[in-house]
């Protein structure tokens, strides 16, 4: 492999054109095959990260690679990597991401699948009294109407009896509930909507239901066909040539224990505790209180889903004490002069905040010397990073992340930045921390490459 040729390669195509990643237009952010099958908070370009893995395969040594996301999200970076017939391995604390990268993942018999459908529209439309479904809170959260709808739409899948089949269905019942709901749509966190748009709800959910099962099953075949095309099924036709695994549980006590080593990372990490960033437990709560969890994993804790924060409780930085604060600061402070000196501005006008900010990174740097044992001599390793805003201060995520990585021996090959097209977010949030007032949001993306010496 010629390490000077891959970054050569990823510095001309960005040379090339000011806007080179910012995959402007239609066809470009177009999420193809299984991209599409439900909403997720931060979901990745799948065309940006396609290009990327295809640079760096071309220039990696090992012609049978693994890769590895780490934090895997909707399973952006795993389609990608089936539709390249590698082996993959993906990891997340969040049940919700388990699915979709589990129905993502998973070879159906396309046939079958249209059986299984027609079968389960069948029963949603000839039961109309099924016993209404019920958890804490769910009043506050869906209308009437809407209780009755899911709960005819959840008892028929309930009824189907193959497990692959009932999660292709629950991940498409996952975006109907998130629409139907009474939350506010505006902003990944829980937030109630105005009682007249409320009282206003005119959806019909088994409506909705069908139509994104249609849309999704048509995305299936195409990814499907696609597999088939490239030679990567087996004989059968139902069956993926390479290694699948889907992990649910924390990365670092998996990268642990695992023996496993890898030469090829491809992930976007949290830019910071979920709790004040991106809260991905929240946004995935509602679907999962309405599905059988069982049917994600075998090893699923029902604790996770008792309050609204537990899943974002889990994640990197998501649970720190006072007692732990100052160790945690010397440790990683002596990695990052530039988190150094973030944490001294901001702790003298936001202390709370700067402590979240060292649990943040406290955890982050445990997670970086996890996955550095992980990785072979010379493993090529993509991180896609926001920079995020605390107290009104941006922190420089991409230069503690290049500092951190130093320590272990993973060198910055090239980096650059997008711009962060088509955002869900607003341009201004208001901050509610120790320093009142509005910040703009995140306009832009940073794209980290690595090697590992």
């Amino acid at each position: 492999m010629s390490i000077l040729a891959l970054k050569e390669k990823f510095n001309s195509l960005t040379l090339e054109s000011e806007d080179h990643w910012d995959y402007r237009g239609n066809t470009n952010s177009e999420r193809d095959y299984v991209h599409g099958f439900c909403t997720y908070p931060a979901m990745m370009v799948p065309k940006m990260q396609r290009e990327m893995l295809d640079v760096c395969l071309e220039h990696l040594q090992d012609t049978t690679p693994c890769l590895l996301d780490p934090f895997a999200g909707s399973g952006t970076i795993l389609v990608e990597g089936m539709l390249r017939g590698l082996d993959i391995v993906g990891i997340d604390v969040n049940p919700l991401a388990i699915l979709l990268c589990k129905v993502k993942t998973t070879i159906l018999d396309p046939t079958i699948l249209s059986e299984k459908t027609t079968q389960l529209i069948d029963r949603i439309s000839a039961h109309d009294n099924v016993p209404l479904h019920q958890f804490n809170g769910i009043n506050k959260w869906f209308t009437d109407q809407a209780i009755s709808d899911l709960s005819r739409i959840r008892s028929g899948i309930i009824a189907e009896e193959e497990i692959e089949y009932r999660r292709f269905f629950w991940a498409t019942f996952c975006e109907i509930v998130r629409v139907v709901s009474n939350s506010r749509d505006c902003t990944y966190k829980l937030h109630i909507k105005e009682q007249n748009e409320i009282d206003a709800y005119d959806k019909d959910a088994i409506d909705l239901f069908k139509t994104a099962l249609q849309y999704n099953i048509c995305k299936y075949n195409e990814f499907y066909s696609e597999l088939k095309a490239r030679g990567h099924l087996k004989r059968d036709g139902l069956t993926y040539k390479r290694k699948v695994k889907i992990v649910l549980g924390d990365s670092i006590a998996y990268l642990n224990h695992s023996k496993q080593k890898y030469s090829l990372v491809f992930t976007s990490p949290p830019y910071g505790d979920n709790h004040t960033t991106v809260s991905y437990g929240q946004y995935s709560i509602m679907p999962l209180r309405w599905i059988n969890c069982e049917d994600i994993d075998d090893s699923i804790d029902g604790a996770l889903l008792t309050t609204l924060y537990e899943i974002d409780n889990q994640s990197l930085g998501g649970k720190s004490s006072n007692k732990t604060m100052t160790s945690s600061r010397k440790k990683v402070v002596k990695k990052s002069k530039t988190l150094k000196a973030q944490l001294d501005e901001i702790n003298n006008i936001a202390s709370q905040q700067s402590n979240k900010i060292i649990a943040f990174y406290s955890d982050y740097d445990r997670f970086l010397a996890a996955i550095s044992r992980k990785m072979k001599h010379n493993a090529i390793s993509v991180w896609t990073l926001g920079n995020r805003k605390v107290a009104k201060q941006e922190i420089f995520m991409n230069k503690i992340m290049i500092e951190l990585c130093e320590s272990y021996h993973m060198q910055l090959l090239t980096s650059f930045t997008r711009k962060i097209l088509n955002k869900r977010m607003p341009k201004l949030n208001g901050y509610q921390g120790e320093v009142k007032g509005l910040q703009s949001t995140m306009t832009r993306e940073h794209i980290l490459i690595f090697v590992k010496e």
